[in-house]
């Protein structure tokens, strides 16, 4: 094991109280510092020994501090430690306690210790301390008499009980197992009588009940009384006979008081003073009036129905390897999330520090909070479910006064015994009912548990809740999709659990980044290998391309869960990166919430937002023969009713041009509703060529008031413009539709020759200077030809191995090939067709410079070069090679047809001349190619 020092120090000076307050003693500094990996400490009595010579810097952890065994190889699957430790290791420190502090009650505040912490002043033991996710305190009034005293600290990061190895408050998958102590670290000082805790219970009617625990240690009863202030008002309580303890409860009404929600936020500060005789204590804090209940399936905030929309947060801090404690650090997260239309955050099998509850009491994020535990035997392990009970008890001792705190979880994905955690969940509501409670994140009981107030979950008994397991492998259906039978299924409100979980290829520039803790050698290898596949210089076409289709496929989870009528939200997996269990890069964002530049966040709040115009169409390729035809509605889960709404409906073509558009009659949108608006009806007979066509909805708040989005007005703007665009404060959304015309006889142009494979007739029209065009039959098998699918690589290639691995297409739209075929430089809908079932050639053989007409990415775990639509100058001769399906079934697929169509044309025509050259044998596909 090798050891490193950062911080080195001949004398570890003591800490003495700071002037600016006389209550506190600050311990962040140097400490002194050892290892004991062998568990040798407590054998040899460490406690009663000087530490050192080590030095190490708190609050902080022994990986910002170089301490441990260093790791030089890349984990496999997940960001790198370059020290980890697992294991006991002691903190040591001097302390002086002023003598005005004699007589105090005094207790030593470590705000979050990993795992285990226990405490010696002089060598005199005062316990053991081992929650996760609350602070660790201990009384050492009888120890910290006036003078120089030692406190020692063990912390030990062990795996003591089985809160499970990829808990997101444990594993190396995220903030990392470290050890160490971060935030505040401090004494505090009161005086022998003192408010220990408060439980405040607010309704949304601008008053609280005030529950005040109040201890004595004086060895003797005394009368007293607490005075409450907050916004204006007061409240006045008198206690007597106080001995060891009592309770005091305050009745605080708040004058024209405003609830907290997430449109307003409202905080007051409540002041809490104790008397009793000459002894006086204080406690400050911020406090919101709100009711979060439910109403049959839906959440309501103060009596208003609300939908969750929400991401995780998985303890993902790679530059420190654990949360921040800063609340400036979570204002910036919440902002962020509040930026993509968001208004919740589930905390995945972790529970976050004070600063984050703080900072969303601020910003008015509604937080789901889960116990640290991602486990297989709960209910069956008694250490297990005795810490469970213990860590929820604290938690919602520690947080419950925070607004922002309206959910509590047992954990993620919890396997075991279900009855105890329904009694366990039964225990917490009684014991706290300010929140909603429910049994776990769940994918494998289908229903919710009798206890519980919500149920977050992949399916129920009545089906699935996400997209990969109903669409798409099958049918390429619409936007016609909902979880309807889902909600009829329960009596409470439904919330998706980890709706999407699509892949989007890395920015390897991304690696700089990680100058803390956490290194990304993982990624380094990816980047080497695309680099040795000639395709380094695509890399931000990877991400841009695969991370437009991957969103696009949320955009359908998230608008299905918003078609739901009486619908709960839903949680994303997720608005960021996910870095660990294979690399599953699935964010908008990456690891440190900063954009990736695929979908900004104005783009992303069309479909994330209070209010939401959504339409249910069948299909989103259609023929010249039909009639478009697709049913408007609004899911409205805003701030308060919005009444003579007007809603309108344009559809443009690529040049942003208005080519049809109506209006609605005015409608009333309630809260918590999807209204139906009305249909939406374009015949398709006029149409002679392949288009792309935007469908828009707008719906404007305050018609009225805002004439300059007339419909006339719109479209002569939109007319102006490249595309249309967004008036005002309006809600919009837009979806894209391909329109193909009618099925036509299409004969092999004169001098090409269409051919299934590469046998002796098409090599010798190659050989005489000939055009050859290759389709391969889709039951076509060989080691040169790699199995896709049409939807993305769900979570990690490397993590689920049990699928295609292909992350969508990258082309040029302009490229002569394609000039009869409507196509985005990404994948989109029109592709299920293509790709569904399909093939991709592989082409790691050809030269480096060789770039397909319409290319297939592959996963960055692989690397392989890959092509679906290739030309090629072979010898005297022109190839163009096709893998996808160009051949079944032409009168029923209208996408295979019109690309078949078009590159037919092209073979035909004088613009087919290949620039890049290749031989057969440099393909190496036999009879294929």
């Amino acid at each position: 094991m090798q050891l490193r020092a950062v911080w080195l120090l001949a004398v570890v000076p003591a800490f003495t109280v700071r002037a600016a307050d006389s209550n506190r003693i600050e311990l962040a500094g140097s400490w002194a510092f050892e290892l004991d990996a062998a568990g040798a400490g407590h054998r040899e009595q460490w406690e009663e020994r000087k530490l050192g010579p080590d030095v190490i810097f708190l609050p902080g952890s022994t990986d910002q501090a170089g301490y441990g065994t260093e790791v030089v190889e890349p984990e496999k699957g997940w960001l790198t430690r370059p020290y980890k430790y697992e294991g006991a290791a002691w903190y040591q420190r001097d302390v002086v306690i002023p003598a005005d502090w004699g007589g105090k009650h005094i207790t030593l505040f470590l705000e979050r210790p990993h795992w285990q912490s226990e405490v010696w002043v002089d060598g005199r033991a005062f316990g053991a301390r081992n929650s996760l996710a609350t602070p660790h305190e201990y009384d050492l009034s009888e120890a910290l008499t006036p003078g120089r005293h030692r406190l020692t600290v063990c912390i030990d990061n062990s795996y003591r009980i089985d809160v499970g190895r990829d808990a997101h408050s444990v594993t190396d998958h995220t903030q990392t197992n470290w050890n160490g102590i971060v935030g505040a670290i401090e004494l505090r000082a009161t005086d022998p009588v003192w408010i220990d805790s408060v439980a405040v219970y607010p309704d949304s009617a601008g008053r609280a009940r005030i529950v005040c625990m109040v201890r004595n240690r004086t060895g003797a009863p005394v009368d007293g009384a607490i005075a409450a202030a907050a916004g204006g008002g007061s409240m006045l309580a008198h206690f007597s006979g106080a001995a060891a303890e009592a309770t005091v409860e305050l009745a605080l009404t708040i004058p024209n008081a405003r609830a907290w929600d997430e449109y307003q936020p409202s905080l007051y500060d409540l002041s809490l003073e104790l008397t009793a005789a000459s002894y006086r204590d204080r406690r400050d804090m911020a406090i919101g009036l709100r009711q979060i209940s439910t109403r049959g399936t839906q959440f309501t905030l103060n009596g208003r129905p609300i939908f969750l929309r929400g991401t995780l947060e998985c303890n993902i801090f790679p530059l420190t390897g654990y949360p921040s404690t800063k609340v400036e650090d979570w204002q910036r997260i919440f902002r962020i999330a509040h930026s993509y239309g968001l208004n919740a955050i589930r905390f995945h099998s972790n529970c976050p520090p004070e600063a984050a509850f703080v900072a969303a009491d601020r910003e008015g994020f509604l937080l789901h909070v889960e116990l640290p535990v991602w486990s297989r035997t709960v209910g069956r392990n008694a250490a297990l479910d005795d810490f469970m009970r213990a860590e929820g008890m604290r938690i919602l001792k520690t947080y419950g006064n925070h607004p922002s705190f309206t959910m509590l979880c047992l954990g993620n994905e919890l396997q075991g015994d279900f009855r105890f955690m329904d009694t366990l969940v039964s225990d917490f509501k009684q014991a706290d009912p300010r929140r909603l409670y429910t049994f776990s994140s769940d994918h494998v009981r289908r229903m919710p548990g009798p206890t519980s107030d919500y149920y977050v979950t992949q399916q129920t008994s009545a089906g699935r809740l996400r997209i990969n397991g109903t669409r798409f492998g099958k049918t390429q259906d619409g936007t016609d999709l909902d979880f309807t039978p889902s909600v009829a299924a329960v009596s409470v409100p439904l919330v998706s659990h980890e709706l999407g979980q699509w892949a989007v290829y890395p920015s390897f520039d991304e690696i700089a980044k990680y100058t803390g803790v956490l290194k990304a050698r993982n990624l380094e290898p990816f980047r080497d290998s695309l680099a040795a596949a000639g395709m380094i210089d695509q890399a931000r076409d990877f991400q841009v391309a695969s991370g437009r289709f991957s969103w696009a496929v949320y955009k359908e989870d998230m608008e299905a869960a918003l078609r739901t009528p009486d619908y709960g939200g839903f949680f994303l997996l997720q608005l960021e990166d996910f870095p660990g269990q294979g690399e599953a890069l699935v964010g908008l964002l990456d690891s440190f919430w900063d954009s990736k530049g695929i979908l900004d966040p104005q783009e992303f709040r069309h479909f994330s937002n209070t209010t939401v115009p959504l339409v249910r169409m069948k299909k989103f390729v259609w023929r010249a023969d039909e009639v478009f035809t697709a049913g408007a509605e609004v899911a409205h889960y805003g701030r308060e009713p919005m009444s003579n709404v007007t809603a309108f409906w344009t559809v443009t073509d690529d040049t942003g041009r208005v080519l049809h558009t109506g209006k609605f009659a005015p409608a009333t949108l309630a809260l918590g509703s999807v209204t139906g608006l009305g249909e939406i009806r374009v015949p398709l007979d006029s149409v002679t060529q392949a288009a792309h066509w935007r469908v828009s909805l707008t719906v404007a708040k305050d018609f009225r008031s805002q004439r300059d989005v007339e419909v006339g007005d719109y479209i002569r703007r939109a007319n102006a413009v490249p595309v249309a665009k967004d008036f005002g404060d309006d809600f919009r959304n837009d979806w894209d539709v391909w329109v193909y015309p009618k099925p036509s006889p299409a004969p092999a142009p004169a001098g090409v020759l269409v051919k299934s494979a590469l046998d002796g007739e098409a090599r010798a029209a190659l050989a005489a200077g000939g055009k050859v065009v290759l389709l391969v039959p889709p039951e076509r098998k060989g080691d040169t030809l790699l199995p896709i699918r049409f939807l993305p690589v769900f979570w990690s290639n490397g993590y689920f191995s049990n699928q295609p691995g292909t992350m969508g297409i990258l082309c040029d739209p302009r490229h002569p090939a394609l000039a009869e075929f409507p196509t985005f430089s990404y994948q989109s809908w029109q592709y299920w067709e293509l790709t569904e079932g399909s093939h991709a050639f592989i082409l790691d053989k050809a030269p480096f410079a060789f770039r397909p007409i319409i290319q297939v990415i592959d996963d960055f775990h692989r690397n392989h070069r890959l092509g679906a639509v290739i030309e090629a100058a072979v010898g005297k001769g022109k190839l163009l090679a096709v893998s996808f399906d160009l051949t079944t079934a032409l009168d029923q697929r209208p996408v295979a047809r019109q690309l078949l169509h078009s590159l037919l044309d092209y073979a035909a025509s004088d613009r087919f001349a290949p620039r890049q050259a290749l031989a057969l044998s440099d393909i190496g596909y036999g009879d294929v190619l």
